[in-house]
């Protein structure tokens, strides 16, 4: 495996564990305004964090395809209209799709 596939790895395994697993040992007063605030936020900005990361790693070989689907990514998360699954689902097929398009114009 190359450096960048090592460097996802870690990354996605620290957020596991500050988001999944250290929470359910260590338990953290808040007050339940603040808490509901990161409940709904916090999910989001971890996937609009991988998203960025995908899309940087890709901009230097096709910079177009991965800006539209970077952009497209993140107004869905925003909205939070979607899913996860059907997001990521949706940026990739938004970015082949640009890729096609280019390479065929």
């Amino acid at each position: 495996m190359n450096d960048s596939a090592w460097v996802t790895i870690a990354a996605l395994l620290a957020t596991s564990c500050l988001v999944r697993i250290i929470p359910a040992f260590v338990s953290i007063r808040l007050q339940p305004g603040l808490q509901r605030c990161l409940e709904r936020v916090l999910p989001v900005a971890v996937f609009i964090n991988f998203a960025v990361y995908i899309a940087f790693s890709e901009m230097s070989r096709e910079p177009l395809a991965a800006s539209v689907s970077l952009l497209l990514v993140g107004l869905i998360a925003l909205s939070n209209s979607l899913g996860l699954i059907s997001t990521a689902a949706i940026g990739t097929a938004a970015y082949f799709t640009v890729l096609h398009l280019s390479a065929a114009a």
